[in-house]
């Protein structure tokens, strides 16, 4: 074997120094050819202008960093290439790299997409031509690496810092330290007035629960003339239920959640949903932040005695398996990276703001993040288990945790079960064992004549001799298996056949016993375990030992599959009338039957306790979809391009090396390192995770985050706005223990949050994307708000919490029909298919993680508004509420339309109008009037009013 070994990297290193000599060589033979005419200016014309355009970038001496180790500026470069060997031999393209990389078969160049056709074409005819290339040059071995303490520099790695709230001269317009950041940015530019408290009430209910107020509650609120009216408001809105259904969808955003997995088949999520009501439950309960950062990556490694809690903590680690999976994937290796580097990239953008999964291949482009970072982090994520092995893998479950008596019953429920479950199998090897003891003839069946077509098999196990047949549940009697016992003795025999049972087995084989004094068909139930386990008797019968003698097995009239394995002949002892025994046998043959007997009862009274136990078992365990630890934590491989099966050095696990401080906690040896992962993302002197929820906030209440893209907090996002303002905020969330609602209602109560979003022309030229605030920024409504208004205020919105609402039945999500009328954030999420409105008006990807939705404009959403059909049908169910509540009054009727979908009352011109259009239509008969008020209900809907805050 050492001799192998040693032979084999003596190959090895004479294939590379092949490799490399070849490569001089090609280098050697393209400095010296001087070039024509015509390759000069194929290559100008057609390869160094795209090199420029597509390659310099990440490959070239002055790129700001270099990606593999190659460099494309130079022809030595370019034939010596990077950490991947060359990447041109020259009149060789099938063995080029950076041809392969052009047609994205290997690696993926240049990664903002594929070039066209035409262009790939021109790179493998310059390479058939020799690779000409004119330009001069060495190739300059240049190792870049990231300055960790430089990138330390940059704003989101910096600690957040206390700040104290600026001075500013207007002190009396300030209502709270907020209210000071921001008025000391905006100098001398004025900001708007208060909003009238009919438009901020309806802002606080669609912000805080997603639902518009209702008239009652509108006049509550006016009605209120205390200083404390507007706080009262905000306190009983965060204690609503429906808070947590509208800021849970926020984090489900996040989360990327869905109910399918997305590629291949897409499978169904069942238990998707408990995750669902965690996050719903856990904004409802303010769950402080940090303790749902710690459950969703590590819940399964938190201590509690506390049922409930345990189950919490179980379900949430679900953030973790909820991503888009190709579980289909033959590639075992690929898919488990595949998973990991999904949950890298959700991680890093959800808790931290950051692109991790741009480490994958190299060093990050931008952040100071290097590779072996990311592989730390895998390394974590790798020590963990997810992934269920199989054909079509699938993803890791586990029982949902009991009170405490449920779950003792059950643990003693399983515990008996599986005591009985082992006696049985005992009992039936001592059956075999005994049966074995008698004298016996098997005939596998390898020695059977076959008759059609019979497939061969070793799916089930614990066959007799290589393996089963089954007729495939076809040719039905056109089949048949014949045994000829021409060994046999003459005397009487216990016929029995071998054969492995199924609910797919057919329920009544024939199988023909023939002997000399005759011939007997015997119908045997495939679908009933055989006595022993493995063989079912068929009768007794003598035998002469004759050539005509033999068994049939037939699938003739048979409804399953036909399994035959072996046939057993057990040797039966008959006494003549003499009595002398007629065969020989074993003098302790009796004895052993005896024994036999006994077991066989023994056994089917194991069966009848097993079954009597299983119908009077304590209530099913749900699973939910949950993670375990591996059995074998550590660290993994850097991978070189990101290539599984391309393994480089090994990396120890550990975290973001510019984020870490001094109190990084360490990993152990035998742990996968997810608590600690948790723990240090949860901390508070992480300088990224509390600024990351902070704006996230922020940017619920005001429609843009200081920082604006929210999911980036790196150097290819945005700055802050109000860079101190952000350190306070993050301050004051850890300060009042990563509490949600405490951050909401400082933030809710400024004066900053109820300015009117009327703008003067002066703001607008001075501030065009209103980064001062100088106003409040009108806001569409998004999908589930604008669905749930409509029902709501037609009386048909079911406002109770669901659990699981995917219809009973279903196994896949194409063509699935989206029917209940319960709140949005219930409605079935599936990443092939989407309910309707919600998909129109920008719901989110629920492949990616998204932290800022995006807000279009566009002609089909008009359309939806005007033509579908259950748009139309709660337009009419408006109009009847409305005609029930006021029959005789139509101004009143307008005026209560108004106010439900608006939350005002109309203006004066929008009155006159309103009566205009109604007594223009032909209101002679009450269907002709439902239908006038039906299509003003429905121009109602559509109007801008409706689906923007002001």
């Amino acid at each position: 074997m050492r001799r192998h070994t040693r032979h084999s990297c003596f190959m090895r290193l004479a294939s590379l120094v092949a490799l490399a000599l070849s490569s001089l060589q090609a280098l050697s033979a393209a400095e010296d050819a001087p070039l024509k005419e015509h390759e000069t200016e194929f290559f100008e014309s057609k390869i160094r202008p795209v090199l420029i355009k597509h390659c310099y970038e990440c490959h070239a001496a002055d790129a700001k960093s270099i990606r593999g180790g190659l460099l494309l500026d130079t022809r030595a470069g370019t034939l010596q290439g990077g950490d991947s060997g060359p990447s041109v031999v020259p009149g060789k393209p099938a063995e080029s790299l950076l041809l392969e990389s052009l047609r994205y078969e290997s690696y993926e160049m240049p990664p903002a997409g594929k070039l066209p056709d035409e262009v790939i074409q021109d790179f493998e005819t310059w390479i058939k031509m020799g690779a000409p290339d004119p330009r001069k040059g060495k190739h300059k071995v240049v190792s870049q690496q990231i300055d960790i303490e430089a990138g330390r520099e940059f704003w989101s790695f910096q600690p957040v810092k206390q700040q104290a709230p600026p001075q500013v001269k207007a002190q009396a317009w300030s209502q709270s330290a907020i209210d000071r950041f921001i008025r000391a940015r905006q100098k001398s530019l004025a900001p708007a007035d208060l909003a009238d408290r009919t438009t901020l009430v309806r802002r606080l209910y669609y912000d805080l629960t997603g639902l518009p107020p209702t008239p009652a509650q509108i006049d509550q609120y006016l009605n209120d003339s205390s200083d404390e009216a507007t706080a009262r408001l905000v306190d009983q809105l965060l204690a609503s239920p429906h808070f947590g259904e509208r800021w849970g969808r926020y984090w489900l955003d996040v989360a990327r959640y869905s109910q399918s997995t997305g590629g291949g088949r897409s499978l169904l999520y069942n238990s998707a949903w408990r995750y669902r009501n965690y996050v719903i439950d856990a904004f409802n309960q303010d769950k402080p932040f940090h303790q749902f950062i710690k459950e969703q990556i590590a819940g399964d490694l938190l201590n509690t005695d506390d049922y409930r809690e345990r189950q919490d903590q179980l379900i949430a680690t679900a953030f973790l398996l909820l991503g888009p999976t190709n579980y289909e994937q033959q590639d075992k290796e690929q898919l488990r990276m595949d998973v990991i580097d999904e949950q890298i990239q959700t991680i890093g953008r959800a808790f931290l703001g950051m692109t991790l999964g741009c480490a994958r291949c190299h060093d990050h482009k931008f952040d100071p993040i290097p590779a072996t970072d990311y592989y730390a982090l895998a390394g974590i994520l790798r020590s963990t288990k997810v992934l269920t092995p199989g054909n079509v893998s699938g993803w890791t479950k586990r029982p949902l945790p009991l009170p405490g008596q449920q779950e003792q019953a059950r643990i003693e429920y399983e515990n008996a079960l599986a005591q009985l479950t082992a006696d049985q199998q005992a009992k039936q090897k001592e059956l075999k064992q005994l049966k074995a003891e008698l004298n016996t003839i098997t005939l596998d069946d390898s020695a059977a004549t076959l008759v059609g077509d019979w497939k061969q098999s070793t799916f089930y196990k614990d066959f007799i001799g290589k393996g089963y047949i089954h007729d495939q549940q076809q040719a039905k009697g056109q089949k048949l298996v014949k045994f000829t016992p021409r060994k046999l003795k003459s005397g009487r025999y216990d016929v029995q056949l071998a054969y492995n049972s199924a609910e797919s087995r057919a329920s009544r084989v024939p199988v023909t016993i023939k002997t000399a004094t005759g011939e007997k068909t015997v119908y045997v139930n495939q679908r009933v375990q055989p006595t022993d386990g493995t063989f079912a008797s068929l009768g007794k019968f003598d035998f002469q030992g004759t050539e005509e003698e033999e068994i049939v097995v037939s699938n003739a009239g048979t409804d399953g599959y036909v399994i035959v394995d072996a046939i057993r002949f057990i040797s039966i002892p008959v006494k003549t009338s003499d009595g002398k025994p007629e065969q020989e046998i074993n003098p302790d043959y009796l004895q052993t039957l005896n024994k036999i007997k006994a077991t066989q009862r023994e056994i089917k009274a194991l069966r009848e306790e097993i079954a009597e136990r299983k119908q009077n078992a304590p209530p099913e365990v749900p699973e939910v979809m949950s993670v375990y630890e591996a059995e074998d934590p550590g660290d993994y491989h850097l991978l070189i391009r990101g290539n599984v099966h391309q393994l480089g050095k090994k990396v120890p696990r550990g975290f973001i090396t510019v984020a870490q401080t001094k109190t990084t906690p360490a990993i152990p040896a035998d742990a996968s390192g997810r608590l600690q992962l948790a723990e240090w993302v949860a901390s508070p002197e992480n300088p990224l995770t509390a600024r990351v929820y902070a704006n996230r906030i922020w940017q619920h209440l005001f429609g843009s985050g200081l920082v604006r893209t929210v999911d980036n907090l790196g150097v290819r996002g945005e700055t802050p706005s109000h860079p101190e303002l952000l350190d306070y905020l993050a301050e004051r969330l850890i300060e009042h223990g990563w509490s949600t609602k405490a951050l909401i209602r400082e933030i809710v109560l400024t004066r900053t949050y109820q300015l009117s979003s009327h703008s003067t022309a002066e703001q607008r030229a001075a501030d065009p994307d209103n980064r001062l605030l100088t106003h409040q920024n009108h806001r569409r409504l998004d999908a589930e708000a604008i669905r749930d208004t409509i029902l709501f205020v037609s009386g048909d919105l079911d406002l109770t919490q669901h659990e699981q609402t995917v219809r009973p039945g279903t196994k896949s999500e194409y063509g699935y029909e989206f029917k209940n009328n319960y709140r949005s954030v219930y409605i079935p999420v599936f990443r092939n298919r989407l309910h309707e409105l919600l998909a129109v008006f920008d719901f989110p990807d629920p492949n990616l993680s998204v932290g800022r939705r995006n807000t279009s404009t566009l002609s089909t959403q008009a359309l939806y508004l005007m033509n579908n059909p259950f748009v139309m049908q709660q337009a009419e169910q408006i109009a009847k509420r409305l005609n029930n509540e006021y029959p005789t009054d139509q101004s009143a009727r307008i005026d209560a339309l108004f106010r439900i979908m608006l939350g005002r009352l109309p203006h004066q011109s929008e009155k006159a109008n309103a009566e205009r259009f109604l007594s223009q239509s032909n209101t002679k008969g009450a269907s002709d009037q439902l239908e006038a008020w039906t299509a003003f209900c429905q121009t109602m809907i559509a109007c801008i009013d409706f689906r923007y805050l002001q």
